[in-house]
């Protein structure tokens, strides 16, 4: 099994950051290649709650349900897809800290399984390289949208 790891400061509160990746609606316009996503379940987001991504995974069009296994408001939650083609469980850890909030993102992941030796292979020599690099992304990317949205709300010469 694959595991890779992204950490960073993102400049916003902690409270921002969770509603940000809680936005399944909204999270296409900072996940590398997300299409859209959609909730099965009906909120409150919590353990047992259900949500349906449709992106790419090179030239192949995945429908992802995603399983909430573990739900902390504010600091801790984990998903899990059981997607035949790459299954994973995402962790995702967000801590207040000054000036911003830390985020962190641990996937545990599966490439082609029923491949057996070839998938852990091609996990070891290309999706351990790339993938850090896509979370990484992903981060920098939510950042942007996150003070892109707060320029939206606070504008220029209007108090905060």
């Amino acid at each position: 099994m694959g595991q890779v790891t992204a950490k960073m400061l993102v400049s916003a509160s902690v409270e921002a950051v969770w509603n940000c990746l809680n936005d399944i609606d909204n999270t296409p316009r900072w996940v590398v290649g997300l299409e859209r996503a959609e909730w099965v379940t009906k909120p409150p987001i919590a353990v047992g709650s259900i949500y349906i991504d449709y992106n790419r995974l090179g030239p192949f069009p995945q429908v992802t349900p995603w399983h909430i296994r573990a739900f902390q408001p504010m600091s801790h939650m984990i998903h899990e897809s059981e997607s035949a083609l790459l299954p994973s469980r995402m962790t995702i850890n967000t801590k207040s800290v000054p000036f911003g909030t830390e985020v962190e993102m641990i996937v545990e992941y599966r490439f082609l399984p029923k491949l057996g030796i070839i998938s852990r292979v091609f996990e070891s020599w290309v999706m351990n390289r790339a993938l850090p690099q896509v979370l990484k992304q992903n981060l920098l990317q939510m950042e942007a949208y996150l003070q892109q949205q707060d320029a939206r709300t606070h504008p220029i010469g209007q108090p905060a």
